[in-house]
């Protein structure tokens, strides 16, 4: 059942169009400066619902936190082991394995791993 999109559930979805994959504690802090009645639940609520509805993409990249990403298109994230920068990358084609009675795949995810532009020219950085 697709649920409307409510009036605190279309401000997260605005702030996370703003926020390049922001965790849900980065959303809530935007939100709170500009909406200060907002409560840090509604704002993790509402993150639950678009990731479930589809509209936003729950990443895990390595670490131990969840960032979100409104672009709900299928594409491929590079993440700098240097300085932690995410890149979103074009997807070039689709992974596919073999059908099985084993399992039912419903979505892919892949990142790599590397150094950015930046910290390749800055090897300080490294």
């Amino acid at each position: 059942m697709k649920r409307r999109i409510t009036k605190q559930r279309q401000l997260v979805l605005d702030a996370l169009m703003r926020l390049y994959h922001p965790t849900a504690e980065e959303v809530y802090d935007l939100l709170r400066r500009e909406s200060p009645s907002i409560g840090r639940a509604t704002v993790f609520r509402n993150l639950s619902v678009l990731t479930e509805e589809g509209m936003v993409t729950r990443l895990h990249l390595g670490d131990d936190v969840a960032r979100y990403d409104a672009n709900a298109n299928g594409h491929y994230h590079f993440l700098c082991r240097s300085c932690a920068k995410i890149i979103d990358l074009p997807q070039t084609q689709r992974l596919s394995l073999p059908k099985s009675e084993e399992f039912m795949i419903e979505s892919q995810s892949v990142h790599f791993w590397g150094l950015c532009r930046t910290c390749l020219e800055n090897p300080t950085k490294q």
